[in-house]
């Protein structure tokens, strides 16, 4: 560790502590942990260890402070802190710092780089301002623990941890409890006499008796003493207020309160920041005293540049203190929050000390800064609290916080049916900020305001708005593009999927595809990548976006990925590569790995179209179908629902899942909720038109649906293989064979097969029987497909004689009454015959029961029985 302020044998005014150094140099413990209360001298004991410390281990020093609320944020912090340190190369920190905010599991970064380091002790201070997130940091602690054998870990703290009970490899933990904290009669002795040069056995005793030797109240009696001259009579009021008095009241000079009170703001100074906040010139003397007194101590923070922090105690009592004058309290907050932003690797404490000063540019600027370097600001409401303090009346003229709060509110489940008014708020600012360079301003403001309407719910007008945005990037000059192509690209990948929304499916396609030629650095360029994938799957290409994931690097986006929304388009493409290849099954498994965030997730009708088509495929279309009408019915309707894509091609696959229930009305309702000529729902339209028998109809829509302007692959290929039927049924045979040779050269080349597989049994039966009659074998291997799960999971024999013939009654007669009466026996037998039926076709009411046993085949005329064959029980 270098030369700093404070270091020497030991720091100014603190004590030797050889009992404890002598635990905290051990190499069999692993684990050490300072636990004790404000004031019991757990960090003056481990700073004063370390820096002592002639090698060979590399001490990384990572104070922890309340504004760490993430597994992320804090593995961000340590990295950015070994940067500063130079104990990791700053290319190597930016690289791990990418890999943290793209989710990649943090302990096998760590793990990785440690490997190798040699004797490593990563000291954490003040870890209980961990609070709720202590137990996942606990957890990677100790895993990485095992993975590293020459890492050793300091904590200190003011509560408990896991960590006691862990049992590491290769060594033991050891807690150094408030009992050994506390200063045996010997130590104040020598601080006694170190500070005021009072050698006093009689004296020391009774110190040490008054206080316990706790450690902050001895350095109180001790400063003093020294300022005093004298000792006190023990049994003295002089003495008693000497042993209570809290320290601030012995700072005597009103110019070194003063400076404690600018300098207790933040939550540490460097000798250019107290002096700043404190406008005397002095602060290294000032600073140095305040640590030979007790107040606070040099911690590391860059090579060879540390900073001062004070007791946590102090702190808070002086920072009331600096309360007590706004504007002075105001103006420290801003000073604090642009040092802050230009020396610190994660930021997020600077927005809220903007916020608390009321410098709201300042506050614009920060967050911008938090969003270019954090992608997950999209999807965390971490800022919320921050934001919400921002007077709305503020967020006009800063257009970027509005859109803050937006995205911090659509995050929140309590609180997202808010967002979209702020997001019109960013939306109709006329202000343009500086931040980067004009040009470049001018294109990011402008796609954040496309990318607001999409979250305001304009999901058209934001199409528009981005297809304009779009077009001016060709208008950035090259140079421009080639020192921010990084941020240009990540902005062009969010604008793509307002394209996809809008149904620009190709655009969508071509901005993703640009935003991957955009961003050089690996992590970026594979989520953008994942953008493209799945986007390509839902247009209908599901072997070229299996390609697309394929080609990703696993170290740059490995399987952890696949657990967070920043992956949620690529588990969207490998979905619908299941469906394609009708493996239902595992298309829900992967679907299950977006359970955790999709309730809040924009994805939300991409993901629910997926699920419904896929339970479609095993058999369970009515209880998904109806599962997913009860969200959309909520009063709350789930997130990315509107007039938008996602919704329509959701609504096409309820629509196909009811009627494959027997339920014709629902389906009939939600697709004339729509236009009439969205390519989204024109197999589901035509489809509806074929099962309630209008087949001349049918045929007419077809030719129209077919060429609607706007189809994807997957929309068109649906569209010909139904229109096909229809032409069969009105003995167009040219045409249904071109519409099916079409479809099948589509399949060929691009993989869409899903929809063939959901085809009513008949339609299927018909075109299957049309490609043989043709003598064409690529249309018999279009359309032979295994029959869905729903065939399969529901064997023919599991119905006795008896339920057969009060299964065919079902399909003659309306209510459990007339069947009794048509087969003669009482309501209670039919009543008990049926619920066998259902529970054996798996279904719950009459229309499924018969829409199931059409798909069996178990209507035929041998269905029918003679009501002799089912007698009165």
């Amino acid at each position: 560790m270098a030369s700093e302020p404070g270091q020497a044998a030991a720091i100014a005014g603190v004590v030797e502590r050889p009992r404890l150094h002598q635990v905290l140099d051990s190499s069999l413990v692993r684990v050490c942990i300072a636990q004790g209360p404000s004031g019991a001298g757990k960090t003056t004991l481990v700073r004063s260890w370390a820096l002592q410390q002639p090698g060979p281990a590399e001490i990384v020093w990572v104070s922890l402070g309340p504004g760490i609320g993430t597994r992320r944020a804090f593995w961000r912090h340590v990295a950015g802190i070994a940067a500063r340190h130079g104990d990791l190369p700053r290319q190597t920190a930016a690289r791990v710092e990418e890999q943290i905010d793209l989710a990649v599991d943090p302990v096998r970064i760590a793990a990785t780089l440690l490997a190798y380091a040699g004797p490593v002790v990563i000291v954490l201070d003040a870890y209980e301002h961990l609070g709720a997130l202590m137990p996942v940091i606990d957890a990677d602690l100790a895993q990485l623990l095992y993975a590293v054998p020459g890492l050793r870990v300091v904590v200190t703290t003011r509560g408990r941890t896991d960590l006691v009970d862990l049992d590491p490899p290769g060594g033991v933990v050891r807690v150094i409890t408030l009992s050994e904290l506390a200063l045996t009669t010997d130590e104040v002795g020598a601080l006694i006499a170190s500070q005021t040069g009072i050698r006093d056995q009689r004296l020391t005793a009774s110190v040490a008796r008054a206080t316990r030797g706790f450690p902050l109240t001895v350095r109180a009696v001790v400063l003093a003493l020294a300022q005093l001259g004298r000792i006190p009579r023990l049994d003295s009021v002089e003495w008693n207020a000497v042993v209570g008095a809290r320290l601030e009241s012995l700072l005597q000079d009103p110019d070194v309160i003063g400076f404690v009170t600018d300098t207790s703001v933040p939550p540490y100074v460097d000798l250019e920041l107290a002096g700043r906040l404190s406008g005397n010139g002095e602060a290294r003397q000032l600073l140095e005293m305040l640590e030979r007194n007790g107040f606070g101590r040099w911690i590391p923070y860059a090579r060879g540049r540390p900073v001062f922090q004070y007791v946590e105690t102090i702190r808070d009592s002086f920072r009331l203190r600096a309360l007590g004058s706004p504007d002075r309290f105001r103006t420290s907050c801003v000073t604090t929050a642009q040092w802050l932003l230009d020396n610190e690797e994660v930021v997020d404490q600077a927005l809220q000390f903007a916020v608390d000063g009321g410098d709201w540019a300042l506050a614009d600027r920060v967050f911008v800064s938090v969003v270019i370097s954090n992608p997950d600001s999209y999807i965390s409401d971490r800022f919320l609290t921050s934001l919400q303090q921002i007077p709305e009346s503020v967020l006009p003229d800063h257009p970027m916080l509005a859109f803050g709060l937006g995205l911090a509110l659509m995050a929140n489940p309590a609180q997202r049916t808010q967002a979209p008014r702020i997001f019109r708020i960013a939306i109709e600012s006329p202000v343009m900020p500086a931040y980067l360079e004009p040009a470049i301003d001018v294109f990011s403001l402008n796609a954040m305001r496309a990318i607001a309407q999409r979250l305001a719910l304009s999901w058209r007008e934001s199409c528009e708005a981005t297809r304009v945005v779009v077009r001016q990037v060709d208008e950035l000059a090259p140079e421009l593009l080639a020192q921010f192509g990084e941020h240009v690209g990540t902005i062009l990948r969010q604008l793509s999927y307002s394209l996809l929304q809008g149904g620009r499916v190709q655009e969508a396609i071509a901005a993703a595809s640009r935003s991957v030629a955009l961003c050089t650095r690996p992590a970026p360029r594979a989520y953008s990548l994942v953008y493209v994938a799945g986007i390509r799957a839902f247009a209908g290409e599901p072997l070229q976006a299996d390609a697309l994931v394929s080609a990703i690097d696993g170290d740059t986006w490995p399987a952890e990925m696949r657990h967070t929304s920043m992956n949620g388009l690529g588990l969207l493409a490998e979905a619908y590569a299941c469906l394609d290849r009708l493996a239902f099954a595992e298309a829900v498994d992967i679907l299950r790995d977006a359970r955790e965030y999709m309730p809040l997730n924009e994805y939300w009708p991409f993901f629910a179209t997926a699920g419904v088509l896929a339970r479609h495929g095993l058999g369970q279309a009515q209880a998904e179908a109806e599962r997913v009408t009860r969200e959309l019915g909520a009063i709350a309707a789930p997130p990315g629902i509107g007039d938008n894509i996602g919704t329509e091609h959701l609504h096409a696959a309820l629509a196909l899942a009811q009627m494959a229930c027997g339920d014709h009305r629902s389906a009939a309702r939600l697709l004339a909720a729509h236009d009439p000529d969205s390519p989204y729902l024109a197999w589901a339209r035509l489809t509806s038109l074929l099962v309630q028998g209008h087949d001349r109809e049918a045929l007419r829509r077809a030719r129209a649906l077919v060429d609607l302007p706007g189809h994807t692959i997957r929309t068109r290929v649906e569209t010909q293989t139904i229109a096909a039927v229809a032409a069969l049924g009105q003995a167009e045979t040219a045409l249904a064979r071109s519409w099916l040779d079409a479809a099948a050269v589509a399949w060929e080349n691009y993989g869409p097969r899903l929809h063939v597989a959901l085809l009513d049994p008949r339609h299927r039966r018909v075109l299957t029987e049309f490609a043989r009659q043709q003598s064409s074998p690529g249309l018999v291997r279009y359309l032979e497909v295994p029959v869905t799960g729903q065939v399969a999971a529901l064997p023919v024999t599991d119905l006795t004689s008896r339920e057969r013939v009060v299964l065919a009654a079902l399909a003659e007669h309306d209510g459990t009454r007339a069947i009794a009466e048509a087969l003669v026996v009482s309501p209670h037998t039919v009543k008990t015959q049926l619920q066998s039926v259902y529970r054996k076709l798996g279904v719950n009411s009459r229309q499924s029961a018969l829409a199931v046993a059409r798909e069996l085949g178990l209507l035929g005329p041998s269905a029918s029985g003679r009501a002799a064959e089912l007698p009165d029980e």
